[in-house]
């Protein structure tokens, strides 16, 4: 897939604290290319790239890259500077622990620790201080993503989860954690939030160079929400099988025995992740039209047929119920 969506909820997370403080939040968002009538929308959907430009201009207009999340700001070029520290490691596990020790040399709000149990490797986030007020659930969010897909990105694979932990109530949008936490199970209202990892994963060679990390860091935030290496999920092998073009898109029963199964058995892979064929066809349609309709170049007609569509007047039904604005409305606000 050349770009995935973003749900609504986490644009308006990103715009939260900009808001409270009284920054001009409708210019962030043209800059961004989003139009402000999707935060009206419960349902409303924005590409990766306009959700990776409107947190990358959010956290330079605020000089913090926790968006005003945490009691002190987490200045400008700290994530970069982790990442060149992390490219010297060999293995994994030294990132691991190396992502750990540069958060206990800044003392700066958010404290991870790595645990290593007899089969797992635990990496616990806990704020530095007990005292402290709670922190909103972005905040946990947003670090947990960042730390998974970036140790993904250390070592060119989609490092499946064990489970995860997070220290507050399931939240209304909680069908959005599959992608975040990579389909792991996840416990609500827990002591401390948690990642688990597999221990055997530890060993696993970082592959990146300085090199390699020169060009990830020209569009690091874009970078950290698409790259996707070789995935265990059945979800991800599905979408591989489909591919791009939608126009012709193969049968379920195809696409099982692409990937040597029969169709009972991957209905079966599919549901143990909380899908079924129809969700994701959702998904990939959705995504697609997103993103030809925030390039400007394809014709609504066009989009309609990439999508798998035989007519404009269904695409562009099936578009409003996925976003709550016509395909035409939604290019309009972009422009």
């Amino acid at each position: 897939m050349r770009d995935i969506s973003v749900h609504v909820c986490f644009v308006k997370a990103v715009l939260k604290k900009a808001t409270e403080q009284s920054y001009d939040v409708e210019r962030l968002l043209r800059r961004s290319r989003i139009s402000p009538r999707l935060l009206e929308q419960s349902q409303a959907w924005v590409s990766a790239e306009q959700y990776a430009k409107l947190q990358t201009v959010t956290m330079r207009e605020m000089g913090d890259e926790m968006l005003g999340y945490c009691p002190q700001p987490f200045r400008l070029g700290q994530w970069s500077a982790l990442c060149h520290w992390l490219i010297q490691c060999r293995t994994l596990g030294q990132a691991m622990k190396r992502f750990c020790l540069f958060y206990d040399i800044l003392n700066q709000n958010l404290a991870p620790r790595l645990f290593v149990e007899e089969d797992r490797a635990i990496v616990e986030i806990r704020q530095v201080s007990d005292d402290a007020p709670s922190l909103d659930p972005y905040v946990y969010e947003l670090f947990c993503f960042s730390l998974h897909r970036q140790f993904c990105w250390l070592t060119q694979e989609n490092l499946p989860l064990t489970g995860a932990s997070v220290p507050y109530p399931q939240p209304e949008y909680s069908e959005e954690y599959r992608p975040l936490f990579a389909g792991a199970p996840v416990e609500y209202d827990a002591e401390v939030c948690r990642l688990g990892f597999d221990r055997r994963l530890l060993e696993k060679p970082v592959k990146q160079t300085p090199q390699s990390l020169a060009d990830f860091l020209r569009k690091p935030l874009y970078n950290t929400l698409v790259n996707s290496f070789r995935s265990r999920s059945w979800s991800q092998k599905v979408k591989d099988v489909i591919g791009d073009d939608l126009s012709a898109m193969p049968t379920f029963a195809e696409i099982a025995t692409h990937l040597g199964l029969n169709p009972k058995q991957l209905r079966r892979q599919l549901n143990d992740e909380g899908l079924n064929y129809s969700e994701l066809k959702v998904q990939i349609r959705r995504d697609q039209a997103i993103y030809h309709l925030s390039r400007q170049r394809t014709s609504i007609e066009e989009i309609a047929f990439l999508t798998g569509f035989s007519e404009a007047s269904a695409f562009i039904r099936a578009f409003r119920s996925w976003t709550g604005v016509t395909p035409l409305t939604y290019r309009k606000d972009l422009s």
